[in-house]
């Protein structure tokens, strides 16, 4: 990614410093805020449902799903602004040309009409793909490497674990725009 800012080229010029150290700032923190937020919640579900440990080390294949499920859960993104680029209806809602639009993620993926039990966190789900990427045109471009990174440490760290337990309460960072865990105390067991 970085050597494909350094040599941006937009409309026939070169990218200014300005907007590839913004590429740049959005490109670390993002991948770092949404993929630990991510993992931490993957960790707590590890620590919630007793079950889930073992079907995972009994069946390595499922890790895809539970992190997948992970960011669902986690929406660790909370919003973002657009402008509607045309006239247009969502649920009988008219939405106006030039209008802004909030994106609440969370809401989306815990939207009832969608997700069966939105609330609940579920490595079976199969009706539909959650937003916590974003989708069309604004799709987080990392989302590729952040299921990867997560894939890989939890295949690397399920098979060693024992067990996973709640340490204390859970406290989530108080955020308007990218959250997740703040505190998260937890007791691993290992093998």
């Amino acid at each position: 990614m970085a050597t494909l800012l350094a040599n941006a080229i937009v409309n026939g010029e070169p990218i200014s410093d300005a907007s590839r150290l913004g590429y740049y700032i959005i490109i670390a923190t993002a991948g770092h805020d949404t993929t630990s937020s991510s993992s931490a919640i993957a960790m707590w579900a590890l620590s919630q449902f007793p079950d889930l440990l073992p079907r995972l080390q009994a069946d390595p294949a499922l890790i895809p799903q539970f992190v997948d499920e992970a960011v669902r859960f986690a929406s660790p993104v909370s919003h973002f602004m657009r402008t509607a680029a045309a006239d247009t209806e969502i649920r009988g809602r008219t939405i106006r040309k030039g209008d802004w639009i909030m994106l609440c993620y969370g809401s989306a993926n815990r939207d009832e009409a969608i997700f069966d039990k939105p609330f609940e966190f579920s490595i079976d789900r199969k009706e539909a793909r959650h937003l916590a990427f974003g989708t069309g045109p604004h799709v987080c471009l990392g989302q590729h490497l952040a299921k990867m990174e997560m894939r890989i440490l939890f295949e690397e760290m399920i098979p060693c674990l024992e067990g996973v337990e709640s340490a204390g309460e859970l406290e989530m960072v108080a955020s308007s725009f990218v959250g997740g865990p703040k505190h998260l105390p937890l007791r691993c067991f290992m093998r």
